[in-house]
């Protein structure tokens, strides 16, 4: 399955947003945006490191620029399982990234594998963590230890950013079956004004 391919498991995905979210005001900037996750597992094979899932947030509408999230194993110069791994990416190449000291593989059936990822613009750059993320056999994992870095346009700021596209990019690559769900619960999007509106997200059977 490509990076930006249909993502179709038991549960299709769709967003409901505000026209807001782009419309706050015209010379009000979004400096941070997150999002809250939830993948359900159904029966991991934890010998083979299944499932085997990557998230991917696009900043622009570059495709060649984006952040990754890997779940349950990590792809840099080599493969391991278990854990997970965070990178920033450009051209196909790694240019900042950050791994868990856990190698376990997850392992529990019926497991709430919940995160947040965080996108924020702070001088120049564009940044990408994970935090209060929490599974069975990870306990709770994220935090600054795993925030990862690129250069950015300031002029375009996060004005390019679309949930949607974070919904699409959902690639399993490997133990679809082992998935039961994944939900993209919520996006909140912060502006330099100190406000901040959420957008709400719905799961269509």
């Amino acid at each position: 399955m490509s990076r930006f391919g249909q993502f179709a498991i038991a549960t299709c995905l769709a967003f409901t947003m505000t026209s807001s979210m782009f419309c706050h005001g015209q010379d009000v900037a979004i400096f941070k945006i997150e999002e809250d996750w939830e993948m359900v597992l159904n029966e991991p094979d934890a010998i083979n490191h299944s499932p085997q899932v990557t998230f991917f947030t696009t900043p622009t509408d570059e495709p060649s620029r984006y952040f990754q999230l890997q779940l349950n194993h990590a792809v840099d110069t080599q493969f391991s399982g278990g854990g997970f791994h965070v990178a920033a990416v450009e051209n196909d190449q790694i240019i900042d990234q950050a791994r868990s000291e856990t190698r376990a593989a997850l392992s529990s059936d019926g497991d709430h594998v919940r995160w947040t990822s965080i996108l924020a613009t702070v001088e120049g750059q564009t940044l990408f963590a994970i935090k209060n993320g929490h599974a069975s056999q990870w306990g709770d994992f994220g935090g600054p230890d795993f925030l990862v870095r690129m250069n950015s346009d300031a002029s375009l700021g996060l004005s390019q950013y679309h949930p949607q596209k974070s919904l699409d990019a959902v690639d399993i690559g490997f133990g679809a079956n082992r998935v039961a769900s994944i939900t993209l619960l919520e996006v909140r999007v912060f502006y330099v004004d100190g406000s901040v509106v959420p957008v709400p997200v719905n799961r269509q059977p």
